[in-house]
């Protein structure tokens, strides 16, 4: 598969998350092939955070369901419902290892101890995240992701504050993967007494 098969997926209104890591992989590795010369073994470094940068997907989903079910599977069948409902009205997403925040830790890091492979981490993430934002543009879905904690505490607040519940798309996916999940409920429920 070539750049040009990789760019189409990334324009394709679809969403299938075992592809998007595929692509991520792909991408990942072709990068890190021809960054080798300048980067050496850590090219490999370079590889592993452009991919390993999504494992933040799976926590989310083993927090959600308060980690008591860590499949794999499901977790990509979360993912799929929630990448359905991300043009909905009110959805804001958090992905803590997409954070400016993350970010600045590994630049920290790199720049206080100087390690070569906290630089290829550091350059790693930045290129997954990249693809992300990209995709995310072509979908014109940018900003239904957080790419701050700040702004995700501001942005919920704000949604919050507008009678919208930013944590339904959350409860719900995961109540389609998990069905015996204690997860919110899916619309409020009508307590009052039926009128006569």
């Amino acid at each position: 598969m070539g750049w040009r098969q990789l760019l189409v997926s990334i324009r394709h209104p679809g969403y299938n998350a075992t592809m998007q890591a595929r692509y991520h992989a792909l991408s990942g590795g072709i990068a890190a092939l021809a960054l080798t010369p300048v980067l050496g073994i850590d090219g490999a470094v370079f590889f592993c955070a452009s991919v390993l940068i999504d494992s933040d997907h799976y926590l989310d989903y083993l927090y959600r369901n308060k980690f008591t079910n860590f499949s794999i599977e499901r977790m990509f069948e979360y993912n799929r419902i929630l990448a359905g409902k991300a043009s909905e009205s009110g959805f804001l997403g958090l992905s803590i290892m997409h954070t400016v925040e993350f970010l600045s830790l590994v630049y920290a890091a790199a720049a206080l101890i100087g390690f070569s492979f906290l630089w290829a981490t550091l350059w790693g993430l930045i290129f997954h995240m990249a693809f992300d934002l990209i995709y995310l543009q072509r979908r014109g879905m940018v900003f239904t992701r957080a790419l701050s904690l700040v702004e995700y505490v501001i942005r919920w607040n704000r949604l919050t504050r507008r009678g919208l519940r930013p944590g339904l798309p959350f409860s719900v996916a995961l109540s389609d993967v998990l069905p015996t999940s204690n997860s919110l409920p899916r619309e409020p429920e009508d307590r009052r007494t039926p009128q006569e």
